[in-house]
């Protein structure tokens, strides 16, 4: 998925975040601003949830339920 392709799902999703226009904005400059730490932030998760998936294969999905809302 190309940079372009992310920055529209993140207009997207902040669309339904806020009805308020200049929050949306905000919300919008902040993200596009530090979006590559943001991107950081996915591939690690990637990495950390194919790390669960090798140790627990029968419930990989519970354990990183659990290890994501415990971050939270």
């Amino acid at each position: 998925m190309n940079v372009n392709r992310k920055l529209d799902l993140v207009e997207k999703y902040i669309k339904n975040l806020s009805n308020n226009e200049n929050e949306k904005n905000e919300l919008y400059i902040f993200i596009t601003q530090n979006a590559d730490q943001f991107f950081e932030i996915s591939e690690r998760m990637v990495v950390e949830v194919k790390k669960i998936k090798d140790r627990h294969p029968n419930n990989w999905k519970e354990m990183v339920a659990m290890t994501m809302f415990s971050t939270l």
